[in-house]
């Protein structure tokens, strides 16, 4: 048995990685700092689905790697054969506007709208605080 490769996906200066509400209705992108990439479910902050936190992947963070285990788009690698060499595909997570943190669990996480849903432990709007000036309409 093999053990599971782990491929590290970038972050914002702020040190958050993006996220993406699996729900096609929803489809609300959110940041969550890296060393959250580990928890098992995320609740979306704005429609409040619960999902397998593996679920909230991004397209382009998918393309990413892709783009460094199959070297996809440059040359005719199979599935079964693999490259460490840079990645072909590449992105960039840009800051959140706003940056939240929950009474509840003590989590931080951004996104660009107001949220109704802590996405670690459901906690509603009320529970969570813009940590500086937040420029988001209201919904």
């Amino acid at each position: 048995m093999t053990d599971a490769v782990k491929y590290t996906l970038k972050t914002d200066p702020q040190g958050m990685v993006g996220r993406e509400c699996p729900n096609r209705a929803c489809k609300a992108y959110f940041k969550i700092k890296s060393e959250d990439l580990n928890v098992e479910e995320l609740i979306c902050p704005i429609c409040g689905q619960k999902k397998y936190n593996n679920k909230y992947t991004t397209l382009q963070q998918i393309d990413y790697i892709n783009s460094i285990i199959f070297k996809k788009d440059v040359c005719s690698l199979g599935p079964d054969k693999y490259t460490k060499t840079t990645p072909v595909i590449d992105y960039v997570e840009t800051p959140a506007k706003c940056v939240f943190t929950c009474d509840t669990c003590g989590k931080k996480f951004g996104i660009d709208e107001k949220p109704d849903y802590c996405p670690f432990c459901e906690a509603t709007y009320e529970h969570l605080h813009a940590e500086d000036k937040c420029d988001i309409a209201g919904k």
